[in-house]
């Protein structure tokens, strides 16, 4: 029995594939806590779904050498047990077993290239000091501007509806309800769609989704130069909630043909959960590989 699990701060997806296939969903990862113990009392919680095999891509992976043997052992079934960082099965995902950049845009954001130089990441250093164009970062610009605008330093936007309406709080008590809210990052990124949705009509909210695909362009850049490709020769594909936004993917590919000339913003080959089953099967001498963390032994 082999199961699948792609764990982000958006989402936490599981396939299992046994004698039936099938997958679930449940809340995604705090960035406040051990992401390995949150996964864990999941898989116990569960009985791991019966795993003989488990994958996972998990969001905040640090490399850990423990982190596979820890989830193994919450699995009583379980006789090996894989764990790679998200951007690692996001890339298999989108991109397959090919040579390029993919860039995983969710609630925070990395970037992974993989090439000559072996892999490259870029960003994903977490909502205080990175993830730069994510839904994050769209979420807390837009919020930002609706208090400029508020307290006159910035320009009048439609975003300043949309806040009241999402948030129900007077402004002046916005930013009380939101550090009191321990999901405060992911509902600070819960508000980028109201951003992206208004990208074409809002000039504030232009100028956001404006500078995130100018972010996203330079963290692509910074991957395929550091991983040794040339990007207008190379597949480079998107993922991630933010990119299924129409204002959001359009800029970002504008900006990719402004700023690497040549470039191109492919269709990803599949989504993040298809890139962790691949982990199950991932050869030991692709570049990526390295990069998997992995626990053998026998069940309980």
């Amino acid at each position: 029995m082999r199961v699948s699990i792609d764990a982000g701060q958006s989402s936490i997806r599981v396939r299992v594939d046994g004698v039936d296939r099938f997958e679930l969903s449940f809340p995604g990862i705090r960035t406040d806590s051990s992401p390995i113990a949150q996964l864990a009392r999941l898989l116990a919680a569960h009985d791991g779904w019966g795993a003989t095999a488990l994958a996972v891509g998990l969001t905040g992976y640090d490399g850990s050498a423990d982190a596979a043997s820890a989830l193994r052992a919450a699995v009583p079934t379980a006789c090996v047990a894989l764990v790679a960082h998200d951007s690692v099965s996001g890339y298999l995902g989108a991109n397959g077993r090919a040579e390029g950049v993919v860039a995983a845009v969710g609630t925070g954001v990395v970037v992974l290239g993989a090439g000559p130089r072996g892999i490259a990441r870029v960003d994903g250093w977490g909502s205080l000091l990175g993830d730069a164009g994510s839904a994050y970062w769209i979420g807390r610009a837009g919020l930002e501007a609706v208090m400029r605008a508020f307290d006159g330093r910035g320009s009048a936007t439609s975003l300043t509806t949309a806040v009241r309406a999402t948030f129900g709080v007077p402004l002046d008590r916005l930013y009380l309800e939101i550090q009191a809210d321990p999901d405060r990052v992911a509902r600070i990124a819960s508000f980028a769609p109201a951003v992206t949705a208004r990208a074409d009509d809002d000039p504030v909210s232009s100028a956001i989704v404006d500078r995130a695909a100018g972010e996203l362009v330079e963290s692509i850049a910074a991957a395929a130069r550091n991983a040794g490709i040339d990007p207008a020769r190379s597949r480079i594909s998107g993922t991630g909630q933010v990119l299924a936004a129409p204002a959001v993917a359009r800029r970002l590919a504008d900006a990719l043909a402004g700023g690497l000339p040549g470039a191109t913003l492919a269709d990803p080959l599949g989504r993040p959960i298809d890139g962790v089953e691949l982990l199950h099967d991932l050869d030991a001498g692709h570049p990526l590989a390295g990069s998997v963390t992995s626990s053998a032994g026998q069940a309980d």
